[in-house]
């Protein structure tokens, strides 16, 4: 094969010293030149391969490597080559194979990396591997073609071959293999350095969720607080003109009582006088019958109504203090137990009640404050399936140094766009005049006021509240 034949310009010159003498093996040789040239060439212009063009490039070798490999293997066997040369010559084969399976798993980033060094590794082995190895298989194949035995001619080829030039092949060989098991090795840790920096990544992603959680539970804390100490203000300035009405009306009703009184007496005084005609005049325009009908009705829903917002007031002020009775130990599948006992007696009766409660949830607790705050809790299930019928849930149990008492029922759930309100004062889904929107704000803060918290754990179909409190150890300290 002439020189003039090769690509020129290129990083790889062919030359006749190339030549190995076996025609099929050397235009093998002359093809990956070829193929070195042009990446050489398409390095040099500065730019990265395509994903798709990478991936033909490394095809390309791959089906090169298949084809020449099998090649002279094929020849060595046929051929009847010394097996200490066939199986060297095969571990060559099987180190290019390995080498350039590392840099296409590197393919997938760096491209411009991986050219130059793929460009580097496969011209400097192509150059090593005809020097050294094919050239020994050459010169062994001729010696035998002229009558040596495949022993005599490893043997003899290993004494007469020129030692220096063995030796420089020999030399750059190891070099360009430890070149090898450290790019390998480079491959494998930047495989590495990615992989923990996805983990820690993903560590830090999983942080920012934490603290942006932490962050809307502080804002929601702090708009409870405000709201709590809005709603403690407001019962404090509503209890002050609470009484002057309620007083007024205590009043006014007494006299209305004096009123009607005085008016049987003068029907009594004018009934058979001169003006008992005026009288009655006077009274039918007046409707006076219908007034003194119409009048202790009034005042009865009156007082209901002062009644009701005195209610309100009441649930707000244990909201912001707290029910005025002293902490104790409680088991609290007893106060689930009294709050069932009073309730299920006006429930209605297509209304079932599963209770499933553990003796060791025990917390330190107002009885009398919680059981309010269950008991609110207990309504808002029932009202949930209130009509149509269901199962309302009531358990406790202890797990994490944490009590817990939960209410679920088999409603409908609570919408994701309210379920974010229900813990809110005075927010409220049912019809007006038939919830104040204070009964789950006044489990919440029974609870705060507990150092525990509630929770809406499941929004639907069906919902359950969770009330969650400090659990009381085996010794009354607190878990």
């Amino acid at each position: 094969m002439s020189t003039e034949h090769a690509a020129s310009g290129g990083p790889f010159i062919w030359a006749d010293y190339f030549e190995t003498g076996l025609g099929v093996v050397d235009e093998q040789h002359f093809k990956l030149v070829g193929l070195v040239n042009q990446l050489g060439a398409r390095l040099a212009t500065g730019r990265s391969l395509s994903a798709a063009e990478l991936d033909h490039v490394m095809g390309g070798l791959g089906r090169y490597a298949l084809l020449h490999f099998r090649t002279e293997e094929e020849m060595m066997k046929q051929r009847g080559i010394d097996r200490r040369h066939f199986e060297k010559h095969c571990a060559t084969h099987a180190d290019f194979v390995a080498q350039i399976d590392s840099l296409a798993a590197a393919a997938a980033s760096g491209q411009g990396s991986v050219l130059t060094e793929l460009l580097r590794y496969v011209s400097s082995w192509l150059a090593l591997h005809i020097l050294g190895i094919d050239m020994s298989m050459s010169r062994q194949l001729h010696a035998m073609e002229k009558g040596a035995s495949a022993a005599d001619a490893y043997d003899q080829d290993a004494t007469t071959a020129d030692p220096a030039n063995r030796a420089l092949v020999s030399a750059v060989h190891t070099l360009y293999t430890t070149v090898a098991e450290r790019n390998a090795e480079l491959i494998k840790a930047k495989a590495e350095l990615e992989q923990r920096v996805a983990e820690r990544t993903a560590d830090l992603q999983d942080a920012v969720r934490h603290l942006e959680a932490a962050k809307e539970e502080i804002v929601q804390s702090e708009k409870m607080a405000a709201l709590g100490q809005f709603a403690a203000g407001m019962a404090h300035e509503l209890n002050t003109p609470l009484g002057y009405i309620g007083g007024n009306l205590n009043a006014l009703g007494g006299y209305c009582e004096q009123l009607v009184k005085l008016s049987e007496v003068a029907d009594r005084l004018v009934a058979e006088g001169a003006s008992a005609a005026e009288w009655n005049t006077a009274c039918e325009r007046a409707d006076r019958d219908f007034v003194r009908e119409d009048a202790p009705q009034l005042l009865t829903e009156s007082r209901a109504g002062l009644e009701r917002i005195h209610r309100i007031v009441e649930a707000l002020r244990c909201s912001a203090g707290g029910a005025e009775e002293e902490p104790k130990p409680t088991e609290l599948h007893r106060i689930v137990d009294e709050v069932l006992l009073t309730y299920k007696a006006n429930a209605p009766a297509e209304i079932e009640f599963d209770v499933s409660c553990e003796a060791n949830a025990v917390a330190m607790v107002s009885p009398r404050g919680l059981a309010v705050a269950v008991d609110e809790m207990l309504d808002n299930a029932v009202k949930a399936v209130a009509g149509k019928g269901g199962v309302v849930r009531c358990s406790t149990g202890c797990s994490g140094g944490m009590a817990w008492l939960e209410i679920a029922d088999s409603g409908p759930g609570i919408n994701s766009a309210i379920a974010q309100h229900v813990f809110e004062p005075f927010f409220t889904t049912r019809a007006v005049g038939s919830g104040a929107g204070l009964g789950l704000y006044l489990a919440y803060q029974t609870a705060r006021q507990h150092h525990g918290y509630i929770e809406l754990r499941n929004t639907g179909p069906g919902a359950v509240f969770r009330l969650v409190l400090p659990a009381l150890g085996a010794e009354g300290a607190m878990a």
